[in-house]
C-alpha cells in the first residue's frame, strides 16, 4: 500500500460557467495521533491503525486555504461512500442510455454537485471500498460507533496535513448512519482541536469544524422504535410518516381541503397524543412477554375510539373501530399492533400490491424481496472500479466493496455504556463552539429514519434553536432523483455553506413545505 495518490484534471459546465477541478483517489493512512506527542514529525513512531481510501475532488480556480472541503461518509454500518458520489454529490453523472448506445462509459456533468460550494472527499469506512485495517489491527476493531469515528477523525487530521488544508473551513456530511457517526466525528476534531496539525505553509489561522450535515439520520437509537437490541419504546414518532405515506397512496381519510402544512402539523399533534399514551397503555403490548390489560381495557373506552380511528384515517390500513365489541385483530391491524413500527407498518399498509419500501413508502416491494434496508449481503462495484479507472486513472486492486454486508452484525452500537445517541455529542460540540452550523435534513417518506422522531430528539436536547431540521417530499437519502422540487434541497445547502450560524439558522428554520397538498 502507498500512500500516493492518482489524480487528474477535469472541468464541468454550472450555471454556464466552465469550472476546473481535479479528482484524486488514493489511500492514507489513519494515525493514532491521541497515543503520540503533539505534533510529531516522525510517523514511524505513531501507531499506523488503517488505510483509508478516499476519493476527492479540488476546485482548481480558487485558493485553497479559504476554499471549504466537506468529508462525505454513506451509512449502514457498512456502506461504502461511492454512491453518494456519481449521481449525487460528486461532479459526474452516469448516462446509462448514452452509454448503452454507444457501448462506452460516458458521464454528465451533474448540476447537483455541491463542488461549487465546497470543495469534497469521499471516505470509505474500514472494512468499505478499500479500506483496511493494518496489522496488527483488524478490520472488526474499528466496527463500533466510538472506534469508527475515532480512526475516521484521525484520517480526517491526516489528509488535512497532507493537502495543507489546515485553513480550509471544514465540514462533515453523514448520510443514514453516516448521520450519527459525523456529529461523534465533528466532536473529537473540536476536543483535539489542532493539537496534531503539522505547521501550516500559509501561516494563516487554522480552522478546525466549520459545519455538520446530517441527511436522514437516527438521532437516538434509544427512541427508535424499530432498532431490534433496544427496549420497547413509543413508534409516535413515525406515526407523521405514516400519515404521508398513506396520503401519498391516496389511502388517507384527512387530506381534504388541507394544504401539506396543515396535514403534516396536524399528523405531529397526533403524534404527541400517541406518545402520551404509550406509557400508560401500549407499553408493555411491546414487550417480549406481552401484557395486555391495559390496551384491552382502553379497547373498550370512547377515548380508543379516536385513536384506533385516527390511525385508519391517516393511513387506511385497517377499517374503522366501532367499539361495540365486534372489532377484531383479525381484519384491524391496528389492534393487534396499536405500536405499530415501520417494518410492521411496510407489510400492513396494502398486502395485495406488495410491501412498502422503508426506505421510501411511496415504492412497493414484492412480498418476496428483501428490503433493501435490511439486507446484509456484500456487493462489490464493478462500477465504481472502472469509474475510478476511466476517470481518474486509478487502478485498484480488487473491485470496490460497495456495501459490506458483515459489518452491521458485528457492529457495537454502545456509546457510553448505552446504546448511541448524539444529541448530547451535537449539545457538546456546539457548546465548544457556539459559531458551528449544523444541518439536519429528512424525507416525508422514509420510513426507515421518520423525520418527526428526530424533530423530537432534537427538541426534547433543547437544541431546537440552533439546529434546523428540514423536511422534502423524498425518501431515504434525499436523492436528486426521488426528490420533488430539489431545488429547494440546494437552496438549503446553499444557504447552509454561504451564511454564518446565526443568519443560516434564521434562515433555514422558517418552515419549507413543497406542495399545495398531500
Amino acid at each position: 500500500m502507498t500512500e500516493q495518490p492518482v489524480s487528474k484534471g477535469h472541468t464541468i459546465n454550472l450555471q454556464d460557467n466552465t469550472i476546473p477541478f481535479t479528482a484524486t483517489a488514493g489511500h492514507l493512512i489513519a494515525y493514532d495521533w491521541a497515543k503520540s506527542p503533539a505534533k510529531t514529525a516522525d510517523l514511524t513512531k505513531i501507531d499506523a491503525q488503517a488505510a483509508i481510501s478516499y476519493t476527492a475532488y479540488t476546485r482548481d480556480d480558487l485558493p485553497r486555504d479559504t476554499r471549504p472541503v466537506t468529508f462525505v461518509f454513506n451509512g449502514g454500518p457498512g456502506g461504502g461512500s461511492a454512491v453518494l458520489d456519481v449521481g449525487f454529490l460528486g461532479p459526474k453523472v452516469f448516462d446509462v442510455d448514452a452509454s448503452k448506445a454507444a457501448n462506452s462509459f460516458i458521464l454528465n456533468d451533474n448540476p447537483n454537485t455541491l463542488l461549487d460550494k465546497t470543495d469534497l472527499v469521499f471516505v470509505d469506512p474500514v472494512g468499505t471500498g478499500y479500506s483496511e485495517a493494518i496489522l496488527p489491527h483488524k478490520n472488526v476493531d474499528f466496527w463500533g460507533v466510538n472506534s469508527d469515528a475515532k480512526v475516521l477523525s484521525d484520517f480526517i487530521t491526516r489528509y488535512i496535513n497532507v493537502n495543507n488544508r489546515q485553513s480550509s473551513p471544514k465540514y462533515v456530511y453523514g448520510v443514514s448512519y453516516g448521520g450519527m457517526r459525523a456529529p461523534i466525528i465533528g466532536l473529537l476534531l473540536l476536543q483535539s482541536s489542532t493539537r496534531d496539525y503539522v505547521a501550516d505553509p500559509s501561516n494563516k489561522v487554522a480552522k478546525v469544524l466549520t459545519g455538520l450535515v446530517l441527511n436522514s439520520p437516527i438521532l437516538d437509537y434509544k427512541t427508535d422504535c424499530y432498532f431490534p437490541y433496544n427496549v420497547p419504546v413509543s413508534c409516535g414518532g413515525a406515526a407523521p410518516t405514516y400519515a404521508m405515506v398513506g396520503a401519498v397512496h391516496e389511502k388517507s381519510l384527512l387530506t381534504a381541503g388541507q394544504t401539506l402544512s396543515d396535514y403534516v402539523n396536524k399528523a405531529r399533534s397526533f403524534a404527541d397524543t400517541f406518545n402520551g399514551l404509550y406509557a400508560d397503555v401500549f407499553g408493555n403490548v411491546s414487550n417480549k412477554t406481552p401484557d395486555t390489560q391495559k390496551q384491552e381495557t382502553f379497547l373498550k373506552s370512547l377515548e380508543n375510539k379516536g385513536i384506533i380511528n385516527t390511525l385508519y384515517q391517516y393511513t387506511g390500513v385497517g377499517k374503522p373501530f366501532r367499539g361495540d365489541g365486534s372489532d377484531s385483530a383479525k381484519d384491524n391491524p391496528w389492534i393487534e399492533y396499536p405500536n405499530m413500527n415501520p417494518v410492521q407498518f411496510t407489510e400492513k399498509f396494502d398486502p395485495a400490491k406488495g410491501k412498502l419500501m422503508l426506505a421510501d413508502g411511496r415504492v412497493f416491494l414484492s412480498r418476496e424481496q428483501t428490503d433493501p434496508a435490511l439486507d446484509q449481503s456484500s456487493i462489490y462495484s464493478k462500477f465504481t472500479w472502472l469509474y475510478q479507472y476511466e476517470f481518474i486513472g486509478y487502478q485498484a486492486y480488487a473491485y470496490y466493496l460497495d456495501l459490506n454486508g458483515t459489518i452491521i452484525g458485528n457492529w457495537n452500537f454502545q456509546r457510553d455504556a448505552s446504546l448511541a445517541g448524539i444529541t448530547p455529542d451535537l449539545a457538546t460540540a456546539l457548546a465548544l463552539d457556539s459559531s458551528l452550523k449544523v444541518l439536519i435534513q429528512h424525507g416525508y417518506y422514509d420510513l426507515n429514519t421518520p423525520f418527526y422522531q428526530s424533530e423530537l430528539n432534537i427538541k426534547n436536547a433543547g437544541l431546537a434553536a440552533q439546529i434546523p431540521v428540514k423536511v422534502y417530499e423524498t425518501g431515504h437519502g434525499i436523492l436528486p432523483d426521488t426528490t420533488i422540487a430539489y431545488q429547494q434541497v440546494m437552496k438549503d445547502l446553499g444557504a447552509f455553506y454561504d451564511q454564518s450560524s446565526i443568519k443560516m439558522t434564521a434562515a433555514l428554520n422558517s418552515p419549507v413545505l413543497e406542495g399545495k397538498s398531500p
